[in-house]
C-alpha cells in the first residue's frame, strides 16, 4: 500500500496554492486546513447570480456567465459539505428557487445548459444544438437531473410546493430501470448522489441497476488508467460509501495509481486525462483551471482513504 509522502504533499500543495483558481484553493483549505468555511463561501458567492443559479465559468469548460443547472449542480456539490453554516444555507435557498424556476415540465427534469452557451468559449461537448434544442450531454437524462433532484430532496424544506419530489424520484427510478446498456458514467455519478439522499425503499429500487451500470462502465485494466475513463474511485471516492460491486483490490490499486500520479506531478499539477487539444486560445485559462481542480480531486480521495502521510 503506497502513501503520498509528506514531502510530496507539501510540494504539490505549494503549487496548487500558486496555480489553482481561488475557488479550488478555498476548497483545499476547507478539506485540509481546519475548516476555512467562510473563505469557501466567499468564493462561491462570486459564481452565484441574482436569480439564485450559478454560472460565471464555475464549470471551466463553458465560460457562460449566466446561470445554468449544470453549474448550479457543481456549486451545490461544494455547498453540501458546509450546509450547516448560515451563510451557506442562504446560497442553497436561493439556488433551490432557481432550480424550481428553470425546471422543464416536458423533460421532467433539467437541461444542462442554455442556448446562450454558444455565445461564449466552450468545449465541443457543451455546444448547444439548435435543431435538437440541447447539448450532447442531455442525451442522458440523469446528468444533471438526478444530481439536482438529490439536492432538492436534501433541502426540501427550502422549496415551494411546485415540484412533486416523490413523482420526480419515481421518474428517476423509471429512467434507469429501462436501460439495458449504460453509456454515460457521468450520468451514473449523478445517480450515485441521488442514491445517497433517498430513503431505504427507493435506494433498494436503484441498487440492482446501479450495480449493473457500474459493472458495465468501470475500467479495471490498469494499462488504460491514464486515459479519460471511469476508474473504480470515480464510483467509490470515500470508504464510507457503497461499493456497488467494485472490488476492494481494484480500489486499492486505484489508490496506488493516484499516489504515483501525484508523485510524478508534484512539481506542476495533475493534467486532466482528456488532454490539451480542446483548450487553445480562448479556453487556455480553462486548461489551467482543470489542473488545479483535478489535482484537488485526487488529493481529497487520497485523504479520504488515509493515503497521505501526515
Amino acid at each position: 500500500m503506497l502513501k503520498l509522502t509528506n514531502k510530496s504533499f507539501k510540494i504539490i500543495t505549494k503549487n496548487l496554492k500558486k496555480r489553482a483558481r481561488p475557488i479550488d484553493r478555498a476548497r483545499f483549505e476547507y478539506h485540509f486546513n481546519n475548516d476555512q468555511t467562510e473563505k469557501l463561501i466567499k468564493e462561491l458567492k462570486k459564481y452565484q447570480n441574482k436569480d439564485g443559479g450559478f454560472g460565471n465559468a464555475l464549470e471551466p469548460d463553458f465560460r457562460l456567465p449566466l446561470s445554468t443547472p449544470m453549474a448550479t449542480s457543481i456549486a451545490l456539490r461544494y455547498l453540501k459539505n458546509i450546509s450547516n453554516n448560515d451563510s451557506a444555507r442562504e446560497l442553497i435557498k436561493k439556488s433551490m428557487l432557481y432550480l424550481e424556476e428553470c425546471y422543464n415540465k416536458n423533460r421532467k427534469g433539467w437541461y444542462a445548459v442554455r442556448k446562450e452557451v454558444n455565445d461564449y468559449p466552450h468545449t465541443p461537448w457543451w455546444h448547444y444544438d439548435e435543431k435538437n434544442e440541447m447539448t450532447v450531454i442531455d442525451k442522458n437524462w440523469g446528468n444533471p437531473s438526478a444530481e439536482l433532484l438529490a439536492y432538492l430532496v436534501r433541502y426540501r424544506l427550502y422549496i415551494t410546493q411546485q415540484l412533486d419530489l416523490d413523482l420526480l424520484i419515481d421518474q428517476a427510478v423509471s429512467n434507469i430501470e429501462v436501460k439495458e446498456k449504460y453509456e454515460s458514467e457521468n450520468e451514473i455519478y449523478c445517480y450515485l448522489k441521488l442514491y445517497e439522499e433517498l430513503d431505504s425503499k427507493n435506494k433498494n429500487k436503484l441498487i440492482p441497476h446501479l450495480k449493473t451500470a457500474v459493472e458495465q462502465l468501470v475500467e479495471y485494466d490498469q494499462k488504460k488508467w491514464e486515459q479519460y475513463l471511469p476508474l473504480p474511485l470515480d464510483f467509490v471516492n470515500n470508504p464510507a460509501k457503497e461499493s456497488f460491486g467494485i472490488k476492494e483490490s481494484a480500489i486499492e490499486s486505484n489508490l496506488d495509481f493516484y499516489v504515483d500520479l501525484i508523485e510524478k506531478s508534484k512539481d506542476t499539477l495533475v493534467k486532466p486525462p482528456w488532454g490539451k487539444s480542446f483548450y487553445q486560445t480562448e479556453l487556455k485559462d480553462a486548461y489551467q483551471e482543470w489542473q488545479g481542480n483535478w489535482t484537488l480531486k485526487i488529493l481529497i480521495i487520497l485523504n479520504n482513504y488515509n493515503r497521505i502521510e501526515k
